[in-house]
């Protein structure tokens, strides 16, 4: 059995879903990269900071301590605070991109990162897992669905939460990170050479799990 799995791709392609079910499949420990990203972007949000114009940036890091919890389902602590529900507010949305570019953000969260994931077997789902943080991962999947299907999961999943953000709106992020991460000096969004590609624009969750857990048994 394959240990420490790395799952890649752009915003909205279905990783944080699919990483949790086979995380629970596999009993593995679940980690959310890009939930680490969203909290410091909340730190920087709630302190009235502006990247990448920053003074003193290595200092506030230093300030910051992130904590995870799996058990039921995934948490985050900013600061011994749960952040897990701020974290997707439309404010960190338009926040996270610009944050994750600076260079000295990226390598401080990087040691988080690979600290967490390599604690014990792990299910790591994020931008640059296969690529920066776990190269030697056992199995690399890149997951990607198109920009307008991805847009529309994240719409869905807030609008089941009560929030009636415009879709045109969650669009415009869609790809406005995907330029972004596809586009930074710094890490940028990419598949890995020996990743794995799974497009599900046309798959169900349970469908996907179910190809990943086969690679990982095989």
């Amino acid at each position: 059995m394959k240990k420490h799995i790395a799952i890649d791709g752009p915003a909205g392609a279905g990783k944080s879903t699919v990483a949790q079910k086979l995380a629970r499949r596999l009993n593995y420990l679940y980690l959310d990269t890009g939930a680490l990203y969203r909290a410091v972007a909340l730190y920087f949000w709630q302190n009235h900071l502006q990247p990448p114009e920053i003074e003193g940036l290595p200092f506030l890091l230093s300030n910051i301590k992130l904590e995870v919890s799996w058990e039921e389902k995934f948490r985050i602590f900013l600061n011994g605070r749960e952040v897990t529900e701020d974290i997707r507010q439309p404010e960190i949305d338009a926040l996270v991109s610009p944050v994750a570019k600076i260079k000295e953000v990226r390598d401080y969260l990087r040691a988080v990162q690979r600290e967490i994931a390599l604690s014990r077997p792990s299910v790591t789902e994020g931008r640059d897992i296969g690529t920066v943080i776990l190269p030697d991962a056992d199995l690399k999947i890149f997951l990607t669905a198109r920009p307008e299907i991805r847009a529309y999961r994240r719409w869905r999943e807030r609008k089941d939460k009560g929030n009636n953000i415009d879709y045109k709106l969650v669009l415009k992020n869609v790809l406005m990170r995907d330029f972004i991460d596809s586009t930074r000096d710094n890490a940028p969004l990419r598949k890995a050479e020996d990743a794995i590609e799974i497009d599900t624009s046309c798959l169900s969750i349970d469908e996907v799990v179910e190809k990943i857990y086969e690679l990982v048994k095989n």
